[in-house]
């Protein structure tokens, strides 16, 4: 039987970092480690009441578990359950649903999808068994959100037998999109611009959603800081070509060497670039707004108007240049936006256009999507709720 007030641990796993936090349903603790791809990091732990904990991870990813575990066994109860961001797009996980042996493997099977997420994200799942061994498990997919696509936005331009595979616009940052939409009740038809290690572009009305960039993977899309984004099959078929076939490498590529790292040299911080004075960071910002900005005003004529646009993720929250950048791109889009004092981002909130900055909760909208399956609000199978698709 399920406590009436069963403690959650939402566990948000990315391709260099974890975030992680646990209600009951009251936030108790919050949890954040940066950079775990590399040798070591540093997991920072936040009560509501203040104070900050830090602790050194000098094995990166192999320590931030068992110091996670260690510090909540010391500063709040044990969790009943543990919810796990899955990135994946896939029929295996339509919806947030508890995990089974059979699922986990399957999953397994389809890491090679999403390759700088899903098989570390499996792996968490994995040590998070083993520091709380009587925790139920949650599976909490980032395409959840898009299930409400209209159907013109869902399909791809693919024949029947291609699109029978699953081959579809699944969409990904769904739970960011969600907590903007969760936290912001009289946003009004808006376009929310994610930018961090992995970015997108996602118009909503009415609370659901009405286009995006991602597709089947987190590659696609606007260009990422490692990522390629959408490229014309021929170039993705030619470099097949000139690597004898071998998919890993070309996944390798698009994944982890392409987008702004791909044009600036291997540098994926913004700041840095920013700063710099050479052709290829130059070069590498200009491709990455002109992209961002052009998704945006593509964004746009999938809705009836235009109220607001929200900037979320690492750079887009945390970099106003950034924000300035895609906006001077915009103000084309309105008549006169030019012609107001300021900076673009207060030239596009003068021409009726919100400009909003939003630092997205994905936990608490996983804490949410949980305490719903444990209640058994959800129906079906796949522990989602059914989809009423606009058209």
């Amino acid at each position: 039987m399920e406590p009436a007030r069963p403690v959650v641990l939402a566990l948000n796993v990315g391709s260099s970092s974890l975030r992680a936090a646990l209600r009951v349903p009251e936030l108790r603790v919050r949890a954040h480690a940066a950079e775990l791809s590399r040798a070591a990091g540093e997991l920072a732990l936040d009560g509501p009441g203040g104070g900050r904990e830090r602790i050194a991870l000098p094995d990166g990813w192999d320590s931030a578990l068992p110091a996670l575990a260690g510090a909540l066994a010391s500063r709040a109860p044990q969790p009943d359950v543990v919810v796990h961001r899955i990135v994946l797009g896939s029929d295996l996980l339509v919806g947030p649903r508890p995990a089974d042996g059979a699922l986990l493997a399957r999953l397994r099977a389809e890491s090679h999808r999403a390759p700088l997420h899903l098989p570390r994200q499996l792996d968490v799942v994995d040590r998070a068994r083993r520091c709380w061994p009587g925790a139920r498990i949650v599976l909490c997919p980032d395409s959840g959100f898009h299930r409400q696509l209209p159907d013109e936005a869902e399909v791809l331009p693919l024949p029947p037998d291609a699109r029978a595979s699953g081959l579809r616009r699944w969409g990904f940052h769904g739970l960011a999109v969600q907590s903007v939409v969760d936290r912001l009740p009289d946003l009004g038809p808006a376009v929310v611009v994610h930018l961090g290690s992995g970015c997108s572009v996602t118009a909503v009305a009415d609370g659901r959603p009405r286009h995006t960039t991602m597709a089947i993977s987190p590659a696609g899309g606007v260009p990422s800081l490692t990522r390629s984004g959408d490229l014309d099959p021929e170039v993705v078929l030619q470099l097949l070509e000139a690597t004898g076939g071998d998919v890993d490498a070309v996944r390798r590529t698009l994944n982890q060497r392409s987008g702004v790292a791909g044009l600036s040299g291997g540098r994926t911080d913004v700041r840095e670039l920013l700063r710099a004075a050479d052709a290829s960071a130059d070069l590498a910002l200009r491709v990455f707004v002109r992209d961002v900005a052009m998704a945006v005003a593509a964004a746009v004529t999938a809705l009836d108007r235009w109220d607001a646009v929200v900037f979320t993720g690492g750079i887009g929250a945390g970099s106003a240049v950034v924000r300035d950048l895609v906006c001077a791109r915009l103000l084309s889009l309105r008549q006169g936006a030019a012609g107001h004092p300021g900076p673009p981002a207060a030239q596009l909130a003068a021409s009726g256009v919100r400009v909003v900055v939003e630092h997205v909760d994905e936990e608490a909208v996983m804490d949410r999507l949980a305490r719903a399956v444990l209640r058994g609000d959800a129906a079906g199978p796949d522990g989602a709720a059914p989809v009423a698709r606009p058209r």
